[in-house]
């Protein structure tokens, strides 16, 4: 069987958890699902893996389970090798009037972590990869956006998916057993017959939308079906 990641004609000689093991508290793994990985799918990322959780605890409340993974997962990590994991978050902080902090995020990561998971989610639900005529973008709505039209868009699309999705754009589902933990939400027509549309959300906090796009127009039937839910 081939990788799970989109265009990755390698053999899947590994398994990738979506999402890492990482992102639940030690003795709680009961929501591992995986896929087939090539090695540098699975192995190569892990750093990234690292870095987002470490963000997503940050940016979670602390009444919940994203303050057990940060203390049993990544506190004991932040002074290792001379403190660079630290500083790796940090870079960039600035201390605020009040006395918090905001921290600068490096995007780059973000965007790389969040395709690796739509790709294995969209995996896990079908049996296939993303074909090569999807792009992927990210709305990370618990992130504060500089732009003021990013942030409209980020609220105007959580609003929109927050509500029902009719049974004839269920594109697919997993079996996400640890709510409390990680959810997704997948929104398309069945078969790659449409864009898709992944709204994450971690520790019942974070919440990242994944849109990925597809590029071949649209047949008559498809553009019919689209105007009837408008």
């Amino acid at each position: 069987m081939k990788c799970y990641f989109q265009g990755c004609n390698e053999d899947g000689v590994t398994r990738e958890h979506i999402p890492p093991k990482a992102f639940f508290p030690l003795g709680d793994n009961n929501q591992l699902l995986t896929v087939r990985s090539c090695r540098k799918h699975n192995n190569a990322k892990s750093i990234d893996d690292t870095y987002v959780l470490a963000h997503i605890c940050m940016n979670s409340s602390p009444n919940n389970r994203a303050r057990e993974v940060w203390k049993s997962r990544l506190a004991k990590q932040l002074d290792y090798n001379n403190g660079a994991f630290r500083k790796m978050l940090t870079a960039g902080a600035q201390v605020l009037p009040d006395g918090s902090v905001r921290y600068q995020i490096d995007v780059q990561r973000l965007d790389a972590f969040f395709t690796a998971l739509s790709c294995g989610i969209v995996f896990s639900a079908c049996g296939e990869s993303l074909p090569d005529h999807y792009r992927v973008s990210h709305i990370y709505h618990s992130l504060e956006y500089g732009d003021p039209l990013w942030k409209s868009m980020a609220e105007q699309n959580e609003r929109f998916y927050s509500g029902c999705i009719p049974d004839l754009m269920e594109f697919g589902d997993v079996d996400a057993q640890n709510t409390k933990i990680y959810t997704v939400k997948m929104i398309g027509l069945k078969s790659f017959g449409s864009s898709i549309t992944l709204v994450h959300e971690f520790y019942g906090a974070f919440k990242v939308t994944s849109m990925l796009f597809n590029d071949i127009a649209s047949t008559p039937e498809v553009r019919s079906i689209l105007a009837s839910l408008d």
